[in-house]
């Protein structure tokens, strides 16, 4: 027989730790949108540019960063824009 409890809702039941949840999906899925946008961004930049990263002042070395540490910085980036963003 099922227990019925009077006067609301159980612990499991909280719409708090719902809506807790429902905002880090959100957010979650806000940041995996905007990483994969810059990287869709980047990959239109590299078809017909090259992306030189700075170096020492005083050097003439040419530096062109990997893929993979472009994914890095766009990823750190989306990490750190504001909601709504």
């Amino acid at each position: 027989m099922a227990i019925i409890r009077q006067g609301g809702y159980t612990e499991n039941d909280s719409s708090d730790k719902l809506k807790e949840k429902r905002r880090l999906i959100i957010e979650e899925e806000r940041i995996f949108q905007l990483n994969e946008a810059l990287l869709a961004y980047l990959d239109k930049l590299l078809e017909e540019y090259e992306i030189v990263k700075k170096s020492e002042e005083d050097s003439d070395e040419v530096v062109y960063p990997d893929r993979d540490e472009l994914a890095k910085y766009t990823q750190d980036y989306a990490n750190s824009k504001p909601k709504g963003f």
